[in-house]
C-alpha cells in the first residue's frame, strides 16, 4: 500500500479502501478473471494510454483530474473511477468507438462481478 500512499501524495487521487484492497491482492497474484488485462499495479501509464485512445477516437476528453484508470484491455477498452475519496465510486467503461463512457455500477459491485475466465 506504500506505493498507493505515495501516488496519493503526489497526485489528485484519493483511493477508496475497496481499491486499495484490490491493489494489494493483485500485488500478490492477479485474480483469475483479470489475467490478460493491464492493471495499474504493473502499468502506471494507464491514464496516459486512455487519453491516447480518446484522442485517436476524436472523442471529447471526458476524464477529469481525479478520474483514475485502473485497468485496460488490449489498448481499446478501459475502466476507471473517480478517485476523489468516495467510499464506493462508480466504475465507468469506455471502448474504442464509443462517444461516451458507460456507468457499470459501483467499484465493489464491479470487482465482485467482473467476468471470471
Amino acid at each position: 500500500m506504500e506505493k498507493l500512499d505515495k501516488i496519493e501524495k503526489e497526485s489528485n487521487f484519493i483511493f477508496p479502501l475497496i481499491y486499495k484492497n484490490f491493489y494489494k491482492k493483485c500485488e500478490i497474484s492477479t485474480p483469475k478473471g483479470f489475467v490478460g488485462t493491464d492493471l495499474f499495479n504493473e502499468y502506471k501509464e494507464l491514464n496516459i494510454w486512455a487519453l491516447e485512445l480518446i484522442n485517436e477516437d476524436e472523442t471529447d476528453n471526458f476524464l477529469t483530474d481525479t478520474d483514475f484508470v485502473f485497468m485496460m484491455h488490449q489498448g481499446y477498452m478501459f475502466w476507471y473511477f473517480n478517485a476523489n475519496g468516495e467510499e464506493d465510486p462508480y466504475v465507468w467503461f469506455y471502448e474504442e468507438g464509443m462517444k461516451f463512457p458507460k456507468n457499470i455500477g459501483s467499484l465493489n459491485y464491479f470487482l465482485a462481478n467482473y467476468p471470471k475466465k
